[in-house]
């Protein structure tokens, strides 16, 4: 009887532990008025479903005219060859640089739920007048094959040319700023100090890939197919449809969010403890981490703060930023550009930490250029014949990695992870370092499959 209640006791406690952390975590997130959420209803698997259909849709739109713009360019606007390679990477790449923006504009003044919303219609706008362009003749230079006559075919300028670049990155603004923030939407959704929610964080996560993956084998393969045999204008409407389904489907989940609100610039404290560093950098650190301004040296207990963290001994030189400086027996009221906590340098010791796999994705992302440019061209001089009716348009070529990732991604989830997470104890099976490097694996063989 006492073992039972002795565990009836632990249960309780853990289960109280949990609460705690939920009530904590939901203090930190507001519904769509603004009120404090409600853990029974917003937030889980059936909020974040609302965005997993925002993300497949809104990549099935951006990958079918990504994928695919060279040929556009080439045949449609008369670009030669390097140009028309350079106008696709500049564009992906500006995706890329925009994400910056998105996460800033985010984290600062709009929320991702406001974000997502604004930018998405930005980029439907982008959609659609590609589109608008690409069925009005008078939008677009005169008819030409650029294989035969290429010399002879007149190269979109002035007025034209303007339209589609403006077009263009009507979408990679949109784009840029909606990815970053529909990942971190959807994990908002979940309370990682909850260990069950934890264990569907990591499930949302393969998820997403999953969503990932299938908008984009449609859009190579359905989308792509469109544009080739009905027209880029009719191509580029679908992407708009698809974009305009996921902005649908956003909206639908609106009354079931968890919405985090703004917390100010994300770039002050990170610029606040390198200048403190700086300014500070002929003090000596002192060898108790105690003495440090806002120092934290026991483990936090369950229902703490879990933005707190611990002094850790990487990137030391960092530390100066929290030396204390002291006159007599009292201490200066000092401003932040000068004193930070050490948990403010934690967080900087963390982004230092995680540049070098951002720096790894470089490598991957100039093999994807090639991918989507070059590689589409070759394909074209291919024979890509599978019946007397029917060829594979070449850019559907790039759909081979998303086929078996659509089945490798349920077989990770259903029965890798659960047998990981016995040996790891780790909610999402493996470790981060592990997964990174599956995931790069992963690429590799793509690449050299293709």
């Amino acid at each position: 009887m006492e073992m039972e209640a002795a565990g009836r006791g632990e249960k309780g406690d853990h289960n109280n532990n949990n609460n705690i952390s939920e009530e904590m975590s939901i203090t930190s997130s507001v519904d769509w008025r603004g009120k404090p959420s409600n853990p029974i209803k917003h937030g889980g698997m059936k909020a974040a479903a609302f965005v997993l259909g925002l993300q497949g849709f809104e990549i099935m739109g951006i990958a079918a005219v990504g994928n695919n713009l060279i040929t556009y360019v080439i045949n449609e606007m008369h670009f030669s060859l390097s140009e028309s390679a350079n106008i696709v990477t500049n564009f992906i790449g500006t995706i890329f640089i925009l994400a910056l923006l998105g996460g800033y504009l985010s984290d600062s003044y709009l929320g991702s739920f406001w974000t997502i919303l604004i930018f998405g219609f930005i980029e439907l706008s982008g959609f659609i007048l590609l589109s608008v362009q690409a069925h009005l003749p008078q939008l677009k230079p005169p008819k030409c094959n650029m294989v035969t006559d290429g010399d002879q075919c007149v190269e979109a300028k002035g007025f034209k040319a303007l339209i589609f670049f403006v077009a263009l990155y009507l979408v990679a603004l949109g784009s840029g700023c909606v990815k970053p923030n529909m990942i971190a939407h959807g994990a908002d959704q979940f309370n990682q100090e909850n260990s069950k929610q934890s264990k569907q964080l990591s499930r949302y996560f393969n998820a997403a890939y999953f969503a990932f993956s299938m908008g984009e084998l449609i859009a190579l393969t359905i989308l792509v197919y469109v544009q080739t045999h009905s027209g880029m204008d009719v191509g580029f409407g679908v992407s708009a449809a698809a974009m305009a389904l996921g902005l649908i489907s956003l909206v639908c989940g609106t009354l079931f969010y968890r919405n985090k609100p703004p917390q100010g610039s994300i770039f002050t404290p990170i610029a606040q403890v390198l200048v403190a560093a700086f300014l500070n950098r002929k003090r000596v650190s002192p060898s108790d981490a105690r003495m440090l301004h806002g120092t934290h040296t026991t483990k936090a207990p369950p229902n703490a703060n879990p933005t707190i963290l611990l002094h850790t001994n990487r990137f030391r030189f960092l530390d100066k930023a929290c030396i204390k400086i002291q006159e007599g027996n009292t201490t200066k009221e000092i401003s932040r550009w000068r004193l930070c906590t050490v948990t403010q340098v934690e967080q900087v010791k963390i982004l230092i930490s995680v540049l070098p796999i951002f720096a790894c994705t470089i490598i991957f992302n100039t093999i994807l250029a090639q991918l989507q440019t070059f590689s589409v061209q070759q394909g074209s001089a291919m024979n890509t014949k599978l019946t007397k009716n029917f060829h594979i348009p070449p850019a559907s070529l790039q759909s081979i990695p998303y086929i078996m990732l659509i089945f490798l991604v349920p077989l990770y989830d259903t029965f890798f992870v659960p047998f990981a997470r016995k040996f790891t104890r780790h909610d999402s099976g493996t470790l981060n370092s592990v997964t990174v490097s599956l995931k790069c694996l992963n690429y590799i063989l793509k690449r050299v499959y293709i």
